[in-house]
């Protein structure tokens, strides 16, 4: 009886106490830039990733694709490591010329981004790192994190490959505990926590169905795709001056062509 107040009392601790990384916010600058829409036409088949990218990124809605259409698998693709040289940097936009109607309203055709499909390369949650930190906390800490990265990987055309890399999340949870408990948890946590990355959110959210034997020891795929939302809300907002100045310049490539 006493050990299981105890166990309910380490619990609402844990629960009123613990911290975890809030969600991004747009600077003011970024919310400036919702305001002008990018003329692309954008496919994906993956279903959270077409809600979420149309909420935070000035883009028209996906057209989401059937899965029985016949597409190649791009997270699949082998592709060498990007290079640092094209990693990005601050750009200063030129100024827009207030008489010049948007591209689309001129009925030229949208650049096209096929099959856009998040990539995920790499993927941690830093147990020794956990553990370190919780130590210096002299074992009173329960610490974890999940580190991410990933790239934006589309299609041009059939052949042509087109990505947008150096995308990368970084979240951190941490709740104050009693002696020796804090790093216990901190060790045995990455092997609980081992469901919740980021590519298995992905695959048994959007890629395959769980089997029931997974739900029950696991969560159901309601709770994946929650997650691979919230994952992918987290990427897109930390990222997004990446994203965004590379989705404009891909617009770009029409504003090249077709100058009036």
């Amino acid at each position: 009886m006493i050990l299981r107040i105890f166990f309910y009392f380490l619990v609402f601790i844990v629960l009123n106490l613990s911290c975890k990384t809030p969600m991004p916010e747009l600077s003011s600058e970024a919310k400036l830039s919702k305001n002008k829409m990018i003329s692309i036409r954008w496919t994906t088949t993956d279903p959270i990733l077409a809600k979420v990218f149309n909420e935070i990124f000035p883009v028209p809605p996906a057209i989401l694709l059937d899965e029985t259409v016949n597409i190649a698998d791009l997270s699949t693709v082998p592709m060498a490591e990007p290079d640092p040289k094209f990693a990005p940097k601050p750009k200063q936009e030129k100024p827009i010329n207030p008489n010049e109607l948007p591209r689309w309203d001129r009925g030229f055709e949208l650049s096209n981004i096929d099959n856009l499909t998040v990539v995920i390369r790499k993927e941690s949650q830093r147990p020794f790192y956990s553990v370190g930190l919780s130590l210096l906390a002299l074992t009173m800490l329960y610490y974890g994190t999940m580190e991410t990265e990933a790239e934006l990987v589309w299609t041009s055309g059939e052949t042509n490959l087109h990505r947008i890399s150096f995308l990368s999340t970084h979240e951190t949870i941490w709740a104050p505990m009693p002696f020796y408990i804090g790093t216990g948890s901190s060790i045995v946590g990455p092997a609980f926590n081992s469901n919740r990355y980021p590519s298995k959110l992905q695959k048994y959210c959007v890629q395959e169905k769980p089997s029931k034997l997974r739900e029950s020891l696991e969560q159901s795929q309601t709770e994946n795709c929650k997650e691979y939302e919230t994952f992918l809300r987290r990427l897109f907002l930390q990222n997004y001056d990446n994203i965004h100045s590379q989705l404009k310049e891909w617009e770009k490539r029409n504003t090249d062509w077709f100058q009036p």
